[in-house]
């Protein structure tokens, strides 16, 4: 046998037997049947012993060896000579001539048992003791040498690693509580408890019916089988190294021997004694139940969304005829609160276009209507936007543009909520007679925009959380928001491959800055088409001027 012929044999064996589902029997009986054909034996047999030396089971080949006469010399052999060497010295046993060594009894004469040849004995150790033996036998003297007896000690190793786990969980079984026992098969959670490797050893009733799937059918299987852990092979190692250094993990994944059909669920993991067997324990929640109803209310949501558009376009549409109409109204107030009433709604139309975003980003949609554009323009057009509210607030912008023509391939609009998101956020926590600056640069063959201002900053704890939905850092006497303005801008930059963070300093303000990808061969700058040509209604840009 070739070495790699050596390593497919050893592979398959191993492969064999942890899916005997820690039944000690069939381990055995898969270890006699496969380790004889690989070593090219067709004749032998495994032995189990309780601690005490007292033999409990037997299995022989030939398999159709099944008692009466052509059984008698098997006992014989069980009953004295080659494993009793075997079971006291613990350790392998060769006896390279069966005619000539003592050590071999005298047997009679039978067709399944060879008078002349060589044997070996070989022991699995468990708690120190002999658990289990193999006895091989082959009609040629001096068989079991060399290569093969390197390849059967390879073997055993796998095996008693196999009997092991297989003696463990027989113990605990035996050694557990009836109650616990009980109260872990009711329990109303879905509960899988693997060995140190991800082997199923148990599983509850639940947690059979979560999968469908009955308890033989799972025992013996490695965990992947029944649920997916998401990343590669790399994150799936860093995951069970966690799990055996006794850390808990957490990760939402789908369970189910059938990849189509499977089951959404919450599963934690932690390493655990269950009785006397050192075990990792997965409990899984199942959450088809949530995301229907996160489903129901998300597709809820994006139909009130749509539905706001249009009366937010009329009201807009109303406001702005009558400012026209009131363009030259002698009473300086009905004008003012026309501009009020317009800015609101704007910001209002914003916000609903925000969420909109928000949803489509976060299903995976890619990000529409990308066309070339000046980045000068885009933060000149969100600074004009945001200007009567710091004017309101008593609050300066200074605005510093880009020193070169940076163009970016974005999508304007949502750029320009994203940049008016952080103005505004600014704005609510400046001071009255504080400064805001707005810039932009380019950094290591990127566009870089920051967004600074001058208030009392967020705390180191919050830094990592403030782009998340529904986060906001608390400040008294500050406006309050639901935390989606700072979600859409992480979501609309990465949408657009660049990325997003903040950096403060507690009573030093706080410095929202984000990247975008620099259009490296742009077109002709007096070939772009502006918004303002595309959208009648909307007044063209008008550049605000660094001061």
């Amino acid at each position: 046998m070739t070495r790699p012929e050596e390593f497919q044999a050893l592979y398959s064996i191993a492969r064999a037997l942890h899916q005997q589902k820690l039944d000690v029997a069939r381990i055995l009986q898969t270890l006699l049947t496969l380790t004889a054909e690989a070593i090219g034996v067709r004749h032998g047999c495994a032995v189990t012993f309780n601690e005490g030396g007292q033999l409990l089971d037997a299995f022989v080949l030939p398999q159709n060896v099944n008692g009466g006469s052509e059984y008698k010399p098997w006992q014989a052999l069980l009953q004295r000579g080659l494993i009793g060497f075997v079971r006291h010295s613990k350790r392998r046993v060769t006896i390279r001539d069966l005619a000539t060594d003592p050590r071999w009894p005298r047997l009679p004469a039978n067709p399944h048992v060879p008078a002349n040849g060589s044997a070996i004995g070989l022991p699995l150790l468990y708690n120190g003791y002999v658990a289990a033996a193999l006895l091989l036998i082959h009609p040629q003297p001096e068989y079991f040498t060399g290569d093969k007896v390197a390849l059967l000690d390879e073997i055993m190793r796998v095996a008693n690693s196999a009997l092991d786990n297989a003696l463990d969980f027989q113990n605990a079984y035996a050694n557990m509580d009836t109650r616990h026992l009980a109260l872990f098969d009711e329990a109303l959670v879905p509960i899988i408890l693997t060995d140190l490797q991800g082997y199923i050893v148990n599983v509850n009733n639940t947690a059979c019916g979560l999968l469908s799937c009955e308890a033989g059918d799972l025992l013996g299987l490695p965990i992947a089988a029944v649920h997916r852990l998401e990343g590669d092979s790399l994150v799936q190692q860093s995951i069970q190294r966690a799990l055996q250094n006794g850390q808990e993990i957490e990760f939402r994944t789908t369970a189910g021997p059938n990849a189509k059909e499977g089951v959404p669920v919450l599963m934690r993991a932690r390493r655990r004694m269950f009785g006397n067997l050192d075990v990792v324990e997965w409990i899984a929640q199942d959450l088809s139940s949530q995301l229907e109803l996160e489903q129901l209310r998300q597709d809820l949501a994006a139909m009130v969304y749509h539905d706001l558009r249009g009366p937010l376009q009329a009201i807009k549409g109303s406001l702005q005829k009558l400012s026209q109409f009131l363009l030259n109204y002698e009473a300086p107030t009905v004008p003012t609160l026309l501009q009020i009433g317009l800015r609101s709604t704007k910001q209002l139309q914003r916000m609903v276009d925000s969420l909109l975003d928000i949803q489509r980003m976060e299903e995976g949609k890619a990000v529409l209507n990308k066309k070339q554009t000046l980045l000068r323009d885009l933060l000149a057009e969100a600074v004009q936007l945001v200007l009567p509210l710091a004017t309101d607030a008593e609050q300066n912008i200074k605005f510093e543009p880009p020193k070169e023509l940076v163009f970016v391939e974005v999508d304007g609009d949502m750029l320009i909520r994203v940049i008016t998101n952080l103005i505004e956020n600014a704005i609510k926590y400046t001071p009255s007679g504080g400064t805001i600056r707005v810039s932009a640069t380019l950094m290591d063959g990127r566009a870089q925009v920051s967004v600074k201002d001058s208030g009392p900053g967020i705390p180191t704890h919050m830094q990592g959380r403030v782009f998340d939905k529904f986060s906001r850092v608390k400040y008294k006497d500050v406006p309050k928001g639901v935390g989606l303005g700072l979600a859409f801008c992480r979501l609309a930059v990465e949408a657009h491959g660049g990325r997003i963070w903040v950096e403060s300093e507690p009573g030093n303000g706080a410095d929202f800055l984000f990247t975008l990808p620099v259009l490296q061969n742009p077109a002709p700058e007096d070939s772009l088409v502006t918004k303002a040509d595309t959208h009648p209604s909307r007044p063209a840009r008008t550049p605000v001027s660094a001061p």
